[in-house]
């Protein structure tokens, strides 16, 4: 995928939601949709604000919330206070982890405050958590694709390449050495950052082995199947591993020169490259 057709793709996409907003003023982009959670996929984003003020991010109904101050006694559930939002098209936003005592309303025009940013339930430090779910196509669709764009100049970085080997995980750095007695998945370290310093999720990955391309994955919404929550058809444990890497299934190395390319992608168009060459010697059974 080139950066013309990703831009094509996510322009499209976002024409279909063009009247959603950012929930937050000045927002902080602190975890992105599809990453990892060490057995599942993030269902959404994660922002910080200076002010705090959560709004919603186009006009729509109360559909279900929850709140400690109303339900003192009982203890806070995963998502802490939390509100869902129905909009037109049959599209819902749930907004997670608000602070106690929020204002409640039958409905919410785009400017109206519905919240603030708090630390409830499963929650390591102040943050919004927002999804945005398409319950007719029994999708979550990643939120920065749909709301309007902002300003991220640096591309992400892929850091290196890792197989896990039992229990232990070896790095592969360019032109190493190495002697194998199975063909392992490979495994991508790579993060995104919007303002720098962040290690966020990428939003697309395709990786060449040996001018086959063996992985083309793009977070653009995660489906509800059959077998899970599933990217593009594949489900959390085909897409990464249990560190965290992105794992590239059916590798086949050759005995000799083995030559990876990795291109990430993130949500603006940006785009890193890095090419590996590994020198494998194979010890296994023909």
């Amino acid at each position: 995928m080139n950066r013309f057709i990703l831009k094509v793709s996510i322009i499209v996409f976002s024409l279909t939601l063009a009247s959603f907003r950012w929930p937050v003023e000045n927002g902080r982009i602190t975890s992105t949709f599809g990453e990892s959670r060490g057995d599942h996929f993030h269902d959404g984003i994660d922002l910080g604000s200076p002010d705090g003020k959560i709004y919603p991010v186009a006009n729509g109904k109360l559909l279900l919330y929850w709140d400690k101050s109303l339900f003192p006694l009982d203890q806070y559930p995963g998502g802490g206070n939390y509100k869902i939002i129905a909009h037109e098209g049959g599209v819902y936003s749930v907004i997670l982890h608000l602070e106690d005592g929020g204002p409640i309303a039958k409905e919410y025009g785009a400017n109206d405050v519905i919240g603030i940013i708090g630390n409830t339930g499963h929650s390591y430090g102040k943050h919004l958590h927002l999804s945005i779910v398409d319950l007719k196509r029994r999708q979550s669709l990643n939120p920065l694709v749909i709301m309007p764009p902002s300003e991220d100049l640096k591309a992400p970085e892929v850091v290196a390449l890792h197989l896990r080997i039992g229990d232990k995980y070896v790095q592969l750095r360019d032109k190493a050495k190495i002697r194998l007695t199975r063909h392992y998945p490979l495994l991508v370290e790579m993060y995104d950052s919007v303002r720098g310093g962040e290690r966020l999720g990428v939003y697309g990955v395709v990786v060449h082995f040996n001018g086959k391309k063996m992985c083309d994955s793009v977070y653009k919404s995660i489906a509800i199947t059959p077998n899970g929550m599933a990217v593009g058809g594949k489900t959390y444990e085909a897409l990464y591993d249990e560190k965290g890497y992105y794992k590239v299934n059916g590798v086949k190395y050759l005995n000799g020169e083995n030559i990876i390319k990795i291109t990430a992608m993130d949500y603006a168009g940006n785009i890193a490259e890095k090419e590996f060459t590994v020198f494998v010697t194979l010890d296994m059974p023909l």
